[in-house]
């Protein structure tokens, strides 16, 4: 039977944006793509989400692979203001997973930079994990794992082994949503069950099936 409910955050509860995060800041499609060529792109955004370096070493990092780029790079990632948006609707399909008997939790690749400079789009995610949401309020989730805390990332086991670890969750009572098939190998690995995030109805459903 299935007890726990897991939930990506970006792509899954907030909507998130790579090219059109460049786009929407006023950058021309050509001046987005070689932005996130040597941004996102790059193996230093990893780093971000680890928070294992700190963000200036990793700004320096990527404005050295272009340096015609550089004050772009640091006039839009200094502040990452917009790099995830809120899902009006995130809260209400929280709360009808939790109706249907589930406990509800989050595992997620996600930065210090953007928990602070996005708090508009994270009142779902309770202020213990970084959020902005009252812990006990409607649709919001006080448990969970965030890369940026745990120094790892998805699909990385270790992720899932202190996912497991820390809320003492059984693989076989457990299932994961998320909206990468990368990450979803990452958890079967541990005999997690997995759901791939296409809209919320579907993954009502497929939770049904896995009764």
């Amino acid at each position: 039977m299935i007890r726990n409910v897991v939930l990506d955050i970006g792509g899954v509860l907030v909507d998130y944006h790579t090219l059109d995060y460049y786009t929407r800041k006023g950058y021309t499609e050509e001046q987005a793509l070689s932005l996130k060529a040597v941004t996102m792109d790059s193996g230093y955004w990893e780093h971000i989400d680890t928070d294992l370096m700190p963000y200036d070493w990793i700004l320096e990092r990527m404005k050295a692979l272009d340096t015609a780029l550089a004050p772009d790079i640091e006039k839009s990632l200094r502040f990452q203001d917009g790099i995830v948006t809120h899902r009006a609707e995130s809260k209400d399909w929280i709360e009808e997973i939790r109706r249907r008997g589930y406990r509800v939790l989050v595992l997620s690749n996600f930065s210090r930079p953007a928990l602070r400079d996005c708090p508009q789009a994270m009142d779902f995610l309770g202020e213990n994990l970084g959020g902005t949401g009252k812990i006990g309020d409607y649709g919001v989730i006080a448990e969970g794992i965030l890369s940026c805390d745990v120094h790892t990332v998805k699909p990385y086991p270790p992720i899932y082994a202190y996912l497991l670890t820390r809320y003492g969750l059984i693989p076989e009572e457990t299932v994961f949503v998320d909206d990468l098939e990368k990450n979803l190998d990452g958890a079967k690995q541990y005999g997690i069950h997995t759901i791939l995030f296409h809209n919320r109805e579907q993954v009502l459903d497929e939770l049904s099936c896995l009764q």
